[in-house]
């Protein structure tokens, strides 16, 4: 019984393992489960039933047949369930026979009427007084049925062989090898208890598989997945059209609907996808890829198109219509892409750009997306070589801020600036976005404010401070009070040196996180500016609130002061309130003297803009500061 102990064991281990792990209310994974607690029922009832056999009549003759009884109807049972889980997994995607689960059901009906007639007429087997055990007329009905069951299960998977994995598709096909040898074994060697063993190498097999499909196989649609496709492209990059196809409103039906209809949804799109366009697909989430023949990028357009046509929209009860809202883009291998990852960052690109539009289509490449895309590639290069404290390419201008009331230039702004690389002069409008989208933004903010830091320590003769813009990303960042800390005793300069500046939205999504860590700066020193006022979402009750020395007023404001009377009075008017909270006022984007001197009349503290100096490299701000001071 050793064989059937450990079965037992390892059956145990699975049970406690599959509950903490599995989600259950799937179908697949409740019936993965019934497999294991069967395997556990049958191993513990043959190995109490050989102790019965073996030790007669040291046990009652109820309990003898008892244990007897649950062995036989577990041993039927056994299989019936691991069929089911092997139909469960054929029938994810594909209709299954209702024929199938019907000769199931009848065979084990009739197995199961045998196991309780058998209580009374032992034609099974029997416990007799003196004889022990006694083997009936119908002994190996049990290795009959449990062939018929075998021979069904081994039909299914050949016959939807391309619905299962390898993986999959090898367990189904060993299964019936296992229960022939064992049964085999139990026909003419009645020493050896290995129902369990064969039971359990097959549970240990389908979790195996189950695991490493879970990375290459979505059950829900029966496609594999983008991993697998990244892989296979990886090893050798195919010639062929790829297209991206995103479902754009896949988690609102969801939400809507629920997941079960929006899953039988995706079924019937997979079904159309087959049926339209000429490839192999694969599935990650709600986007879909197509690799298709080369050179079938025009057709690929049209198939798609087809696709989501054949499939029907969702009509529910109260009259409401719903239908897959998708965008596409298909680009040719190798030719516009030299690598898979290449491949999908440009298609992610393609649909980006198409998603502003809100229209469903598909779009492929054209010459000028393509050299925008190496572009943006070539800057991504640039950020990545240049961000360091060190860099010729990388530079920190200084645009002069003026003081109105001591009519001279107090402060000044960092700005960043990409110059003399490969593209030339790159602009700030340019390559901040990609900083951003490709999660640089961090360092070029750490880089940049390292540079201030540098800059004011060399020339603490001349420079007062320095704003510094910092991103969303590093005021969330928990690390970034140290960082700010540590780098301004690193290069020993005052904390009142540097002035950091947000903007609105830096706050809507956690304003009492944000408050708090503006407190910690103002405590150590530092000041704050509310950059580009009214170009975001803050109120004036949001402003107040925080600890703010001076809001940036934005560009936007002075033209709208130019152009209408009211907005002057209400600018007026918001600078006066400001004024009586203590906040001192800064405008930016001044260019002309009209506009100078309609800034002025409304009550401004300082100014900054062309009109009085543009940023200016390190050394042209250090000859204009020491210029003044000269003239003082």
């Amino acid at each position: 019984m050793l064989g059937e102990f450990c079965s037992l064991l390892i059956a145990l281990v699975f049970f406690f393992f599959i509950i903490s792990s599995f989600y259950l209310k799937e179908r697949r994974n409740f019936l993965f489960l019934l497999c294991d607690i069967t395997l556990i029922l049958c191993c513990a009832a043959d190995i109490l039933s050989s102790i019965c056999i073996a030790r007669f009549p040291a046990y009652p003759m109820w309990f003898c047949t008892a244990t007897s009884t649950v062995f036989f109807l577990n041993l039927c049972a056994m299989p019936f369930v691991f069929c089911l889980y092997f139909y469960a997994s054929i029938s994810a995607v594909h209709k299954f026979s209702r024929a199938y689960h019907g000769i199931l059901i009848l065979i084990f009906a009739v197995y199961l009427f045998l196991v309780i007639a058998n209580l009374w007429t032992g034609w099974l087997f029997r416990f007799v007084p003196g004889r022990g055990y006694v083997r009936g007329k119908l002994k190996y009905c049990t290795f009959i049925i449990t062939g018929i069951q075998v021979i069904l299960t081994e039909v299914a998977v050949i016959k939807h062989r391309r619905a299962l994995s390898s993986r999959m598709f090898t367990v189904f096909v060993l299964y019936p090898f296992l229960s022939s040898i064992v049964m085999s074994i139990q026909i003419f060697n009645e020493y050896w208890l290995m129902t369990g063993c064969s039971g359990i190498v097959t549970l240990i097999l389908m979790y195996l598989a189950i695991q490493s499909d879970k990375i290459e196989i979505d059950y829900k649609s029966g496609l594999k997945t983008e991993q697998f496709l990244e892989r296979s492209m990886k090893k050798k990059l195919r010639k062929c059209t790829l297209s991206f196809v995103s479902v754009e409103n896949l988690g609102a039906l969801q939400e809507e609907l629920g997941s079960t209809e929006v899953d039988n949804f995706v079924y019937n799109l997979v079904r159309s996808f087959r049926l339209s366009i000429n490839g192999n697909f694969y599935r990650n989430g709600s986007r879909f890829m197509i690799v298709s023949p080369h050179g079938s990028v025009d057709i690929t357009e049209k198939q798609i198109k087809n696709a989501f046509t054949r499939v029907k929209r969702f009509n529910t009860k109260d009259g409401k219509s719903y239908g897959f809202e998708y965008i596409g883009a298909s680009i040719s291998l190798p030719d516009e892409a030299s690598t898979y990852a290449e491949a999908v960052e440009l298609l992610k690109d393609l649909v980006e750009k198409t998603r502003k539009e809100k229209k469903c289509c598909v779009v492929h490449t054209s010459d000028a997306f393509i050299k925008a895309f190496n572009r943006k590639k070539t800057i991504i290069k640039i950020l990545e070589r240049e961000l360091t404290p060190e860099s010729k390419q990388y530079q920190v201008y200084f645009q002069p801020i003026v003081s109105i009331k001591e009519n001279r230039f107090v402060y000044a702004e960092a700005l960043s600036r990409l110059i003399d690389t490969e593209l030339g002069n790159i602009s700030p409008a340019e390559f901040i976005p990609i900083a951003e989208s490709n999660g640089l933004i961090e360092k070029l903010g750490k880089v940049n404010f390292e540079k201030v830091c540098d800059f004011i320590s060399r020339n603490k003769d001349v420079v007062k401070a320095v704003s510094v813009n910092f991103s969303v990303y590093q005021m969330m960042n928990p690390e970034t009070q140290n960082f700010v800390f540590s780098t301004i005793k690193i290069y020993g300069i005052k904390p009142e040196n540097i002035i950091m500046e947000i903007t609105e939205s830096i706050f809507i999504d956690d304003f009492e996180l944000i408050r708090k860590r503006m407190e910690e700066f103002v405590k150590f020193g530092i000041i704050f500016y509310l950059d580009d006022f009214g170009t975001g979402f803050s109120n004036f009750a949001n402003v107040i609130r925080l600890p703010f020395y001076t809001i940036k007023i934005d560009r936007s404001f002075v033209l709208m002061m130019e152009k209408d009377s009211e907005m002057l009075k209400l600018v007026k008017n918001l600078i006066s309130t400001f004024k009586d909270s203590n906040l001192k006022i800064l405008v930016e984007g001044v260019e002309t003297e009209a506009q100078d001197k309609l800034v002025k009349n409304a009550g401004v503290d300082y100014i900054q803009g062309f009109l009085y100096s543009k940023p200016l490299s390190v050394t042209s701000y250090l000859e204009l500061l020491h210029r003044q001071n000269a003239e003082a």
